[in-house]
């Protein structure tokens, strides 16, 4: 069963999405309270009770944004009821701090059932760890490598290190890839609503990630109309990193 919370200003106007969640066998707290009780931090235990947040329509964009800050640690899919649905320029902003998709008010029953299933099964799909595409030697004995760069590799999915690559590739050439060449790299029908929709997901994953592994600062910038590339600070963070790893390897290698 799937747990969901729906945090509003109007719980009465939400019973036709509750009616909709409820068919799928969910069970859902609706709260006008929990918003301010996020703000003081009492109820992050209770937040992992929950697989899903519902922001509604009544909370304003800074509200929003408020929120997206509060939960960026907890391992939630965080939607957002809209009446209309934003751009793409806009859904890249969002995505970025930490929502996953929109429901239109008027959304259907099977839609948005659908919708639920298909980000479910991105989330299984990014958990799995394939095979390491970007080549990091390790040495045996002493471990001089920066924890931060090893720890991270290992905990990126197959798909988040495929755009790793790419941005680290083309950082020495173009320096910018833009949403529709990051598409064409990862899918085979490239930059349809839904891959731009996910690889607005991924660079999200990824800033967390490097914040998670000690890596601060900026990593990754958005290039509004552009696309995206790697800061100058972490390029040479990450190029020096490498460098002391390929020593390292020759050294083990000839010793």
């Amino acid at each position: 069963m799937q747990h969901v919370l729906i945090l509003t200003k109007n719980s009465l106007a939400e019973e036709p999405l509750v009616q909709k969640l409820q068919r799928m066998n969910c069970e859902i707290l609706c709260s006008t309270d929990l918003f301010k009780r996020l703000k003081t931090g009492t109820v992050s235990p209770f937040l992992s009770y929950f697989q899903w947040i519902v922001l509604s329509e009544s909370l304003c964009n800074s509200e929003v944004e408020q929120i997206l800050q509060m939960l960026k640690n907890h391992p939630l899919l965080v939607l957002r009821v809209v009446e209309n649905i934003p751009n793409e320029e806009e859904q890249s902003y969002w995505q970025e701090r930490g929502l996953v998709d929109w429901v239109a008010k008027e959304t259907s029953y099977e839609l948005l059932r659908e919708k639920m299933n298909e980000l479910q099964q991105q989330v299984k799909q990014d958990v799995v760890t394939g095979n390491q595409i970007l080549t990091f030697p390790t040495t045996q004995g002493e471990d001089t490598t920066p924890n931060s760069l090893k720890l991270l590799i290992k905990s990126l999915s197959k798909t988040e290190k495929r755009v790793f690559e790419c941005l680290i590739q083309s950082y020495s050439t173009s320096g910018v890839l833009s949403r529709q060449e990051l598409c064409d790299c990862l899918w085979q029908d490239g930059s349809t609503s839904s891959n731009m929709s996910q690889l607005s997901c991924l660079i999200n994953k990824l800033k967390h990630k490097f914040e998670t592994h000690g890596i601060t600062g900026e990593t990754i910038t958005t290039l509004w109309g552009r696309g995206y590339k790697l800061s100058s600070a972490f390029y040479e963070y990450w190029l020096e990193g490498s460098q002391q790893l390929e020593e390292l390897k020759y050294y083990s290698a000839t010793n």
